[in-house]
Order: C-alpha cells, then sequence, then structure tokens
C-alpha cells in the first residue's frame, strides 16, 4: 500500500494517499451504487485529475475527455469483461476494436431511422396498454395487485415505466411482451435485474464471486426465443430487432461470410453465429429498459417541479397533434423533430445522465495527457457528468432549464461542444441511442397530450447507479388526470 501510495508511476497525481493505495474504498463505494454523490467532493477537493485507485483515475477535464473518448478512443476497460453472455463477446461488454466495429456494422442498421419506423406500431400497442391501464387505475385506484394502493389520482409512473420499458423490449428484441403493464408478474425481468446489480458489485469486488454466483438464467430466456423464431420460420416473421438480427445471419450465409466453425475466431471476427444472435438479443434487453425507462422518469420528475415548463412543453405538443382524432397516440413525426420537447429531454439526460459515475477506458500504451502520465493499463474514469453539472459549460447548471438546449430561445451561449454525453461518444457511443430518443418522445407526448400531471411533495428523489441509473426508491408517484380533449383509447 505504501508503493502505491507514493512509488506508484500515478502517485503524483492529486488525490487521497490512502484511497489511491487500495482497491477496497473503490470496491465499497461500488456496494452502494452511490459514488456519483462523492465525485463532486472530491474534484472539488483535488481538481479536474484525481487518483482514486493504484490504477484508476478520475477525469473530470473537458478536453481530456475529449481525448479519451473521442480522439483516441481507448478501449474499454477490464470491468466490462464480467457482462459477457454465453461466454461471448458483446456490443457492450467486447474490448476488442475489431470485433466491435465488425458487429456494429451488422447491427447498427436496425437503429437507423428507416428501421426504427417499423417498430413504430410496435412501440404504440405497448403504449396503448400503458394507457389503458392508467385509465382504469384512475377510476379504480384498488384494481391495483400486489402493489401499495395509492390515493384517488395518484401514480407510481416510476413504476409504469420501467415496467413499460420492458414491455417494449420485449415486444422489439423477442417479439413477446413481458406483460408487465398488466401483472407486473414475469420472473425474467426481476432475474435480469438482480443479476446486472450485482455483476456490477462484483466487477469492483471480485471477491464477491466466490460468496455470491452470479445466476445468468434469465438468458435462457433469449435463447428459446430465437429458436422459437426460428422454427416458425416465415410463420413467425416480424418487423423486431430479433427478426433483423436472424436476417443479417442468413444474408452472412447466403453471401458466403457466415461462420467457419471456429466458434474463438467467429466470435472475434463478430460472425452472427446463432450464440451471437442470442446473446445480443439479450442485451437489447438489458440496454434498452431501464436506460429509458429511468430517464423519462426523471424528466417528467422535472416537469411536475417545473409547472412553467411542463405548459411550455404541453402548448408545443397540442399544436402538434392537433389534426389528430381525440384519443389518438402521437405519432413520431409529429414529434421526433419537436425543440422543447427534445429541450426537456436533452435537460432531464444532462442532470441525471444515465452514467452518473462516468465511463472508464484503458489506456493501452504509456501516454502524457495535460501533463499528466499514465502508464499502460491505467482505467482513466471519464468523468463527464462533472462537465454536465458545471457552472463553466451550463450557467445556472443545477437548474432545469431546456431553453438552453434552444437556439434563439437559450438565455445562455450555445451549448459548447463535448460537454454533453447523454449516449457516450466516439466508436463506443451506444448504439441505440436512436430507438431511445424515439421511445422517449412517444411515451412522454402520449402521457402530456392525454393527462394533466401535477407534483406529489415529500417524496425521495435520491438516485442508485449500478449498471445505469435509478431512483433508490424505484417509486415516483405523480397526480394524474385525464384531460377533457383526451378520450379513452
Amino acid at each position: 500500500m505504501v508503493a502505491n501510495a507514493f512509488f506508484h508511476p500515478l502517485s503524483p497525481i492529486p488525490g487521497n494517499k490512502l484511497v489511491a493505495s487500495s482497491n477496497f474504498f473503490t470496491g465499497i463505494a461500488s456496494l452502494s451504487g452511490r459514488t456519483h454523490y462523492g465525485m463532486p467532493f472530491v474534484h472539488k477537493r483535488y481538481g479536474k485529475v484525481v487518483r482514486i485507485g493504484p490504477e484508476f483515475v478520475s477525469v473530470a477535464d473537458k478536453d481530456m475527455i475529449r481525448q479519451i473518448l473521442v480522439t483516441t478512443d481507448y478501449p474499454k476497460s477490464t470491468i466490462h469483461e464480467g457482462f459477457e453472455l454465453n461466454g461471448q463477446h458483446n456490443l457492450f461488454s467486447s474490448r476488442n476494436k475489431d470485433f466491435h466495429k465488425n458487429r456494429r456494422r451488422l447491427v447498427a442498421p436496425a437503429f437507423g431511422l428507416q428501421y426504427l419506423r417499423s417498430l413504430e406500431p410496435i412501440m404504440h400497442e405497448c403504449i396503448h396498454v400503458l394507457v389503458q391501464k392508467v385509465d382504469e387505475l384512475l377510476e379504480n385506484p384498488k384494481a391495483v395487485k400486489g402493489k401499495k394502493v395509492l390515493p384517488a389520482g395518484h401514480i407510481d409512473i416510476c413504476s409504469f415505466m420501467m415496467r413499460l420499458s420492458l414491455d417494449i423490449i420485449g415486444e422489439t428484441a423477442f417479439g413477446q411482451s413481458f406483460e408487465m403493464v398488466k401483472d407486473d408478474s414475469h420472473p425474467v425481468p426481476g432475474q435480469m435485474a438482480k443479476t446486472l446489480r450485482r455483476a456490477m458489485q462484483q466487477a469492483f469486488n471480485p471477491w464477491m464471486k466466490w460468496i455470491i454466483p452470479l445466476d445468468f438464467s434469465f438468458v435462457e430466456f433469449g435463447t428459446e426465443r430465437v429458436r422459437a423464431r426460428k422454427a416458425n420460420g416465415e410463420k413467425g416473421r416480424r418487423a423486431d430487432l430479433l427478426q433483423y438480427l436472424i436476417d443479417a445471419q442468413a444474408n452472412e450465409r447466403v453471401n458466403g461470410n457466415g461462420e467457419t466453425g471456429n466458434e474463438y475466431e467467429d466470435m472475434i471476427s463478430g460472425k452472427l453465429t446463432d450464440k451471437a444472435v442470442e446473446t445480443e438479443a439479450c442485451i437489447f434487453l438489458i440496454a434498452g429498459s431501464e436506460t429509458s425507462s429511468t430517464a423519462i422518469t426523471f424528466t417528467l420528475m422535472f416537469l411536475v417541479k417545473n409547472p412553467d415548463k411542463l405548459a411550455k412543453l404541453r402548448e408545443e405538443l397540442d399544436l402538434a397533434t392537433a389534426s389528430n382524432l381525440n384519443g389518438t397516440l402521437p405519432a413520431y413525426d409529429q414529434v421526433r423533430n419537436l425543440p422543447y420537447l427534445t429541450g426537456c429531454i436533452n435537460e432531464s439526460l444532462r442532470l441525471r445522465p444515465v452514467a452518473a459515475t462516468g465511463l472508464p477506458r484503458e489506456v493501452t500504451e504509456d501516454v502524457t495527457m495535460n501533463g499528466y502520465f499514465f502508464p499502460k493499463g491505467t482505467i482513466l474514469l471519464a468523468q463527464f457528468p462533472q462537465l454536465h453539472w458545471s457552472d463553466e459549460y451550463f450557467p445556472q447548471a443545477d437548474k432545469y432549464i431546456p431553453e438552453r438546449w434552444i437556439p434563439g430561445d437559450s438565455p445562455f451561449p450555445p451549448v459548447q461542444e463535448f460537454t454533453f454525453y447523454p449516449f457516450s461518444a466516439g466508436t463506443r457511443n451506444c448504439v441505440g441511442k436512436n430507438f431511445a430518443m424515439m421511445e422517449m418522445r412517444l411515451i412522454i407526448a402520449t402521457l402530456i397530450t392525454m393527462y394533466d400531471i401535477g407534483f406529489v411533495p415529500n417524496q425521495r428523489e435520491d438516485y442508485v447507479q449500478y449498471i445505469t441509473t435509478a431512483l433508490a426508491t424505484e417509486s415516483y408517484v405523480i397526480t394524474m388526470k385525464k384531460r377533457q380533449s383526451a378520450c379513452a383509447v
């Protein structure tokens, strides 16, 4: 520990010597999921570059973060290896640049606007179920099953957003809804959430693997769905992400670019083997549920706490959907380019970033950056949330001001480049960002146009991060009332 603290190549970097000498403190902090609460204080005391472990450095410098994520584009750290499924690299876990490039080339078109348009009816079906369920609870608050009965007109929107996002990703990734909005009883989402939380804790505390082994049994659900779809052939076809992967695999084989039979070489080269299709479908499930649901919940939370912003958004949405028949769900073409809606979402993602503790990247060779020497193997934590929360880049950074994202309406100078990272950056940015934005816009637009929503005081708003950010209580209640112009769907 003394050698790590005072004689390590990273020892000149500012930071608490005791914390820097051992991974113990980082590991303990990760168990609580609240590391993001301490990082602003750490950087305020020690500066924009702080050593927080023997080989771990947190970086909150704008230009250095750009170099880490974009210019040099360092690979993900070894922490991500704990998220491999089926013994396979995947888009989330892989640190191999060649694999990631090849796999992303195959998968990325599924998240282009043209293909996403085919998913809109599926999303609408799921949102339709949500509207029906909310209407039922507004008429009869006791209709809830296995949950706390809330006062009339009160809805736990956090719970519903988590369940709706799971239903949407179930339908779009596997062609099968979990029906969580209806009865919240499917076992897979709970199994998945529990395992991923433990996987994140074990990434910083390897000793936990011997005490609490990980249970990846939820992956069997994906395997069964892929095999069932293939067995059904043309009868099972539908426009979803699973079918896209199956078709891409078939095209590889027809064109002579399919798997060779060498499992390791096929994996590294990014071939869409049967295992790869099953794995990536499960990754869609993992990445596409809690992320979107939390972002939607936080956006609604900020809106009900700022009724002037809510009124402005409603005015924009009402104008955009004025030609719709009563009860018609907003179409994506009606809302995808609305500046204030986008500003409301961006401002929420700024204040409550999905990766609140930053993004770890590993230095692949000795490098000097901004006067600091980092030996090969150093893990640099790109602490972009500190940029999001800085008055230097976002005046009145602690306030929810959607106008800052709208040129001409903003009271501040334009947002600077490379200060906002809602979906990471570089080649490892989130491949599903268009999917996420589509889902968020459609759901928020539906809720705001169909319901009057309001603030309920005296609720906890603290949040945790394991894989992604989430409310610590997994609950946030708002008031909801059907708008007179919004008839039942």
